[in-house]
This record gives C-alpha cells, structure tokens and sequence, in this order.
C-alpha cells in the first residue's frame, strides 16, 4: 500500500519513502542464490495512538485502525528504506516478529518490527512487512541476532527459523 501525502496546518508531509519496493538479498557464499524480497509499510510507522486530545486533522487510518499522525515517527521513517537496503543483522523480538535497531544519539534507539513470511509469487521470494517504528526505550541488552539474508533465503524456501 501506498501512503498519500498528509496536509497539516499548512504543511505538506510526503510520504513516497514508504511505497512498497522490492530488493535483491544475496546470502554471503560463492554461487549463492540471490532472493527477493518485497517490502512495505504499516501505518504504525508514521502513525502513534489516538489520544481524545488530538485534532481532527491528525487523523489516520487504515481500515478500522485509526491513530494520530506523528510528526516525530514520520521525521525517523525517512530513514526507513535506507536502513532496511543496509542491513546485515536482525534480531529475535519477543514473539514471532523480528526488529532492527539503530542507535539515536542521547536518545531511545530507533526500532524497527517486521514479520518476514513467504512470497506467493514467482516474482518474489519473501515478504517483509515493517509493522511498527519507533524509538524504544529499554531495548533488551543482549537480542539474539540472524543475518538479514540467511532469515530471508529460510523464509523464501518455506524453511523453520530456529528461534534462540
């Protein structure tokens, strides 16, 4: 899904950086075959609870979801496609989804939850969807990692991912 642009008092927020794209994930290894991966983006990337305080104005949906636009989300998904095409490590959350992490300096880190499930066509391997991105206080000192890549090729062939 593609998000339109949101309008507030006067200010023009655009959302083009989280349309969907696809990318290639190549696992490290001499022959190895390289997956693709579609990604996109739920509203809870640029979007915090709904407060009975907010305005009308702020108002977003998705469906029957309905939260208040955040300008300060919004501000940290800019980076969202750049960090997800850069990464070479997720990490373990606490059920069956994944995260990423970034370091904010003096601040929470920017998190960032994902569910990764198998492609439904020839044309894509696997399917990450970004579900929630927001800084995080009290991130767990030691997350179990996986590289990137190898959650990917077990996800595109339909294998278990062994959970720590």
């Amino acid at each position: 899904m593609s998000w339109p642009d949101k309008r507030i008092a006067g200010v023009t927020y655009t959302m083009g950086h989280l349309d969907p794209f696809t990318m290639d994930v190549t696992p490290t290894g001499k022959g190895a075959k390289t997956y693709k991966l579609h990604v996109s983006f739920q509203l809870h990337t640029f979007a915090r609870e709904w407060r009975v305080t907010d305005t009308p104005d702020y108002r977003v949906r998705d469906g029957s979801d309905v939260r208040c636009f955040c300008p300060v989300r919004y501000k940290m998904s800019l980076t969202l496609p750049e960090m997800i095409r850069g990464t070479s490590k997720a990490y373990f959350s606490q059920d069956h989804n994944y995260l990423l992490f970034r370091p904010v300096a003096d601040e929470a880190p920017y998190a960032v939850f994902f569910s990764m499930r198998k492609g439904e066509s020839r044309r894509v391997n696997a399917v990450m969807t970004v579900v929630s991105a927001y800084q995080k206080e009290n991130l767990p000192p030691k997350l179990q990692p996986i590289t990137f890549a190898t959650l990917v090729a077990k996800t595109s062939k339909g294998e278990e991912v062994s959970r720590p």
